[in-house]
């Protein structure tokens, strides 16, 4: 729960470069994994074998994703790639009139 005080300011930074759903995803990460920490538990106990506590491993894990995630998005600038994706998926004017115009 202490990075949760790292991912938040990430997360208020990620919204103030424009992001929108991206922060909201990668918040709920950690809180969805705390919340049903013995089914994640129980679903790496086969993966790690013993040598690690599957729970903490758990945390760990969607903690690392959603700073990873929240780092790249609260650097990253959306407005260009949005604009960028609408002007190729945009349909294209036609000209009504004719080509030779004088």
């Amino acid at each position: 729960m202490g990075l949760l005080l790292i991912e938040i300011p990430l997360a208020l930074l990620a919204f103030r470069r424009g992001w929108r759903v991206a922060p909201v995803l990668l918040l709920a990460l950690p809180l969805l994994v705390l919340a049903f920490q013995s089914g994640f538990a129980a679903w790496l106990l086969p993966i790690l074998d013993g040598y690690f506590d599957p729970a903490g491993t758990a945390r760990a894990i969607s903690h690392a994703i959603a700073l990873l995630g929240l780092g790249l998005v609260s650097f990253l600038d959306p407005s260009e790639e949005l604009a960028r994706l609408r002007a190729s998926t945009a349909p294209k004017r036609r000209r009504t009139g004719s080509l030779y115009q004088i």
